[in-house]
């Protein structure tokens, strides 16, 4: 499994469908086995393990591959980093990235999102920055300085990129500011928290409500202190080159399933997806200049 230190810094990384545990098959193309399309899907690490977030979402990518009458792999590595990687390695063929991680896929391999997801019926979330509840913060940042701050990868787009860039923006130095740590996921953002070990941590809004829905977070230890504007949601998205046709029926799939089906397929709180296109995720590329990892 991966690990998500090791891909804190995305530019310098390679990832192999070995690491991975995906099949190595053609990097661009799609594998045909037993006469079947094959597909290798990825996810994004939506919840506080890769084997929750697996458990919670397989049944969607099921449905897909039994829409198309394929055969299928699922992966969910540690890191929201490594899968838009893998994505650029050639190593998945359908994956679900988060904002920046596919940003960066498209800058760099051209990777192309098809579908953005629905979360509560809205495509679009907000990163947070949850803390100790009866901190001393009336205005964030300006209240924390000095505080213990810990955001996730590099890659993750509401634990790392939009925190960090609300504060470059704001004036900030978050390595002088702060007494900051990197690379944690939200899962151990929260338990930080909770035992005491953090001032503050990273989170997104569908993040801690699932939590609070499977009592992984008790609310009343951990209070939010500075939200985001609204942010385009997780895409779905295919690596360039991707066959056409194919690449039309896993839109028309995704977008053709009711928020109640899909509501049955995917973890608590996410209920379909909407048509995306590149142009949706222009929030994210500003954000990804601010911190000066786009330079585009």
């Amino acid at each position: 499994m991966l690990t998500r230190r090791r891909f804190a810094a995305l530019a310098a990384t390679t990832v192999s469908a070995a690491t991975l545990g995906l099949s190595t098959g053609r990097a661009f193309g799609q594998e045909k086995r037993n006469g079947k399309l094959h597909l290798r899907f990825a996810i994004a690490p939506l919840r506080p393990t890769p084997a929750i977030t697996v458990k919670e979402f397989e049944p969607m990518f099921r449905y897909l591959a039994e829409q198309l009458d394929a055969t299928y792999e699922l992966v969910s590595p540690e890191s929201w980093a490594a899968i838009s990687v893998a994505m650029m390695n050639g190593h998945v063929d359908v994956g679900w990235l988060g904002p920046w991680g596919y940003v960066l896929a498209y800058h760099r391999a051209g990777t192309e999102v098809i579908a953005t997801a629905k979360y509560r019926g809205k495509p679009f979330y907000r990163a947070i920055i949850e803390g100790r509840p009866g901190l001393s913060i009336k205005e964030f940042p300006k209240d924390a300085k000095g505080m213990k701050l810990s955001l996730s990868d590099q890659g993750n787009t509401s634990g790392w990129l939009i925190p960090y860039a609300y504060l470059v923006k704001s004036g900030v130095d978050p390595k002088e500011f702060f007494q900051l740590r990197e690379g944690a996921t939200f899962g151990n953002n929260v338990s930080m928290i909770q035992q005491g070990l953090i001032d503050l941590g990273s989170n997104m809004d569908r993040g801690r409500n699932g939590m609070i829905e499977a009592g992984e977070m008790d609310p009343s230890k951990v209070s939010v202190y500075w939200t985001s504007d609204d942010l385009p949601n997780d895409g779905i998205c295919v690596p360039r080159g991707f066959d056409p046709v194919l690449k039309q029926k896993i839109r028309d799939i995704l977008v053709g399933l009711s928020e109640e089906k899909a509501q049955s397929l995917m973890g608590s709180g996410y209920n379909g997806f909407v048509p995306a296109a590149h142009k949706d995720y222009g929030i994210i590329e500003e954000a990804g200049r601010l911190t000066g990892k786009l330079r585009t």
